[in-house]
């Protein structure tokens, strides 16, 4: 199964056995994984998916806080002008169109409030691990970005960033020990990989710690093998004690 499967259970077994060898041990605080949707979609929508899966259930029994925030709905320009859950508006699907900077520092905002809820409920920034699917993913860079926070991590599956993204000309691109996981079907033909393995050439030249992975045949998705991929590159953020215990 993919909780078999999963780097996290590797960890979660280790540090059971270590906690029972060492009954009195100091049990290290969780981290955070804020999962935002794509577009269309809302938080509970995603979380109705995505929380089913094993490896997310595994990271909440562990005490990790799973947050799935919603976008404002706003009228967007794809949707012919139709109200939708989007994050932010677009011109046009290609990273060559201007970006539509309002709506996405409207989001930016708003996600910066989820990041400064969890810091607030005790969670260390480099403990916090933000991402998401598609227009998701976009958003959660964007964030990052400009966050006051030095998160521990993000991650974009299927997502990219328009190629004059305000933010890389604003300075707020500074890397500030941030991991970024970049993952994109090699099939998918709504939002190509090579868009966003442009995105993650960029932050890479900008001194990011930037893992890209293209998944042969998948399309527009997630799909099992990525996501055991993605819960791999998350545990060492959201439970670094665990993951270190497994390296003993």
């Amino acid at each position: 199964t993919l909780f078999q499967r999963s780097a996290f259970f590797r960890c979660f077994v280790s540090m059971a056995v270590f906690h029972q060898k060492n009954p009195s041990a100091f049990i290290p605080r969780a981290g955070a994984v804020i999962f935002l949707h794509g577009s269309g979609d809302t938080g509970p929508g995603f979380e109705k998916w995505l929380g089913q899966a094993p490896f997310v259930k595994a990271l909440a029994n562990a005490g990790v806080r799973i947050e799935f925030p919603s976008a404002v709905p706003r009228p967007y320009k794809l949707f012919g002008g139709q109200t939708a859950s989007v994050w932010f508006d677009r011109y046009s699907m290609k990273p060559s169109a201007p970006e539509h900077t309002e709506s996405v520092e409207k989001s930016c905002r708003q996600l910066e409030g989820v990041l400064d809820d969890v810091v607030a409920a005790g969670v260390p920034p480099s403990m916090i691990a933000i991402g998401g699917f598609s227009m998701g993913g976009g958003i959660a860079l964007q964030t990052v970005l400009r966050s006051k926070h030095a998160v521990g991590g993000v991650f974009a599956l299927s997502s990219y960033l328009c190629d004059r993204a305000a933010v890389y000309g604003s300075g707020g691109a500074a890397p500030r020990c941030l991991s970024v996981y970049m993952a994109h079907g090699g099939a998918d033909d709504f939002v190509p990989p090579a868009w966003g393995e442009s995105t993650a050439n960029v932050l890479d030249a900008r001194g990011f710690d930037v893992q890209w992975r293209k998944y042969n045949g998948m399309r527009h998705e997630l799909r099992g093998d990525e996501l055991d991929d993605l819960n791999a590159w998350l545990a060492p953020i959201v439970l670094p004690a665990v993951a270190d215990v497994d390296k003993q």
